[in-house]
């Protein structure tokens, strides 16, 4: 397809076994065939996702309330070519990026369920202070976006704890979204991300019929005025530049690439490719379509312009948009675990590697100092990594988890 593709396949390629053909559809570990198919019998069980599940729960994380900023950055930076060249474009970096990001983890085996992360990568790439500075920049984007969910999520309940309460208290208006909060804290301590591929499937139909009401909305304003206001460049390069970290943020989800990837069964290049192509193209898809309908909506405003949230840009009293809403909060609902889940696997290695740490520090002062003491812990810790954080106990799990998802929703 391009340049940037063909170095991310070389990269994929040079991470399978040398045994292994790049174009072939095995993996490290796949199970032996009987007369020329797969033996049911011995495929593995600790791999459990899909390609549509990975599909859905990278989406998840992907797609979600930042859609709704895209018809502003489609008006400002011109909707007739400039703003869906910029998107397409940030879709090609992003899935170079996905490729590369599963290039740079250890080869898979498809037998086990992988470990790696965002982190260990840093670490194998840049050394101990980029494992550090990756730690602290994950957690804190999965805690700030935990917080703006949250926020959103409380603006969309809030005409359901109107029409419950009279009386408008602080307390009111957050009872919609501290009761969501409460019913998904569960979800938040599952042991991997497959586990949630059917919220993930649900939380893609809502944002699928959120998209459908503004377009439904916007397409029907434009037809009634016969104004069609397409421009192709911006009025002026700043309201560009200013567009770029819009579409930017509507792909953030690399920190759930390598957890994703490794729970996929049998993870050879073809199926990786597919999955990686298939969630890459479909958001594209979407986000140039809601992007493009939406900035349509201009033409239909008083001053113009479109509301950072295009949902705003609509009458409250529009019953097809309070569906819209309902489907939005119902998509932010689901994102949390997306969000809590990372930052809760951050922590468990973290605390492991420090009491592994520990660990070997004691049992080396109990033993009589053959080498220099220095050099002979830190070899010894190079052997024994962290191993996934699937192993911890659901206490452990559901524990760290609230304390990362409620301390950062409410």
């Amino acid at each position: 397809m391009s340049g940037d593709e063909g170095s991310a396949d070389a990269l994929v390629e040079n991470s399978l076994p040398q045994n292994i053909e790049a174009d072939d559809d095995v993996s490290v570990g796949s199970p032996p065939e009987v007369d020329g198919s797969i033996d049911d019998d011995a495929l593995p069980t600790n791999r459990t996702g899909t390609i549509s599940s990975a599909c859905f729960n990278l989406l998840s994380t992907m797609v979600g309330g930042g859609s709704l900023s895209l018809p502003l950055a489609f008006h400002r930076a011109g909707n007739g070519f400039l703003a869906p060249l910029m998107l397409f474009a940030t879709a090609l970096v992003t899935e170079f990026a996905f490729r590369v990001l599963v290039a740079s983890a250890p080869a898979p085996n498809a037998s086990q369920r992988g470990n790696a992360s965002f982190e260990s990568v840093a670490q194998a790439s840049f050394g101990p202070k980029a494992r550090v500075m990756s730690t602290i920049l994950v957690s804190f984007m999965c805690f700030f976006g935990t917080i703006g969910y949250a926020v959103l999520l409380r603006d969309m309940l809030e005409p359901i704890s109107d029409f419950i309460w009279s009386e408008k208290t602080r307390l009111t208006s957050n009872f919609g979204m501290l009761f969501v909060v409460l019913i998904v804290t569960p979800l938040c301590g599952l042991e991997t991300l497959t586990s949630l591929e059917k919220y993930g499937a649900t939380s893609m139909v809502s944002v699928l019929v959120l998209g459908t009401c503004v377009m439904i909305r916007s397409f029907q304003c434009v037809v009634a005025s016969g104004t069609w206001k397409i421009e192709f460049w911006p009025e002026s390069s700043r309201l560009a530049l200013d567009s770029i970290p819009l579409f930017i943020s509507c792909f953030v989800c690399h920190y759930n690439v390598h957890p994703v990837h490794n729970d996929l069964q049998r993870p050879s290049k073809k199926r990786v490719s597919t999955w990686i192509r298939w969630t890459t193209w479909s958001a594209t898809s979407y986000y140039m379509a809601i992007g493009f309908s939406g900035s349509l909506y201009a033409a239909c405003t008083s001053d113009g312009n479109i509301q950072g949230n295009i949902l705003l840009s609509f009458d409250e009293a529009d019953p097809l948009l309070f569906v819209g809403r309902m489907c939005l909060a119902l998509t932010v609902t689901l994102a949390f675990p997306m969000l809590t889940i990372p930052a809760r696997d951050i922590i468990l290695r973290s605390i492991e590697e420090y009491m592994s740490r520990q660990r070997i520090t004691e049992e080396n002062n109990l033993e009589e100092p053959l080498l220099d003491s220095h050099d002979s812990g830190d070899a010894t810790v190079e052997q024994n990594p962290p191993s996934s954080v699937t192993s911890s106990p659901f206490s452990h799990r559901i524990g760290v988890s609230i304390i990362v998802f409620w301390s950062g929703a409410t």
